[in-house]
């Protein structure tokens, strides 16, 4: 009785966890082109992370980051939210390496950051492992983006 009250548990926090993710999802879709969902997901991605401590959070705060980068006027303020989300990624990543929804954030942003900004180096890494892994993951939300963003 312990074993399927625990297995309930365990599949209910893990649908739970799944829908909580698309909200999140559905910012990043939004994120680049309106300052206001990146705000939402800079507030959202920030109370999460305090309350679960869950890298893939750290990882949504990042690109929340780089959002706004992209939405700031003042040059310095440009580079100061664009440093913010690359160490912010870079501490999600060095937390949980094997997270394929951080990974492929990472590769997405490496791959739309102008080159200049010294951001690109690990984008073969992470399409190789992401399309290596991504088969292994019960997300199918997760699977299905990461089979349409690589074009596999």
């Amino acid at each position: 009785m312990k074993r399927l009250t625990f297995l309930l548990l365990l599949i209910i926090s893990t649908l739970m966890f799944s829908q909580n993710l698309k909200e999140y999802r559905a910012l990043l879709q939004t994120g680049e082109k309106s300052e206001k969902s990146a705000k939402t997901l800079i507030d959202k991605s920030t109370t999460a992370y305090k309350n679960s401590k869950e890298p893939v959070y750290l990882g949504f705060l990042a690109v929340g980051k780089f959002f706004m980068a992209k939405h700031a006027f003042n040059p310095l303020k440009k580079m100061s939210y664009f440093n913010e989300g690359k160490k912010l990624m870079e501490n999600s990543l060095k937390a949980e390496p094997d997270n394929l929804e951080v990974r492929l954030m990472r590769l997405i942003t490496q791959e739309s950051v102008p080159k200049i900004l010294g951001y690109s180096q690990n984008i073969s890494e992470d399409r190789t492992y992401l399309t290596r892994s991504y088969k292994n993951t019960t997300d199918e939300d997760l699977k299905v983006y990461i089979k349409d963003y690589l074009k596999l």
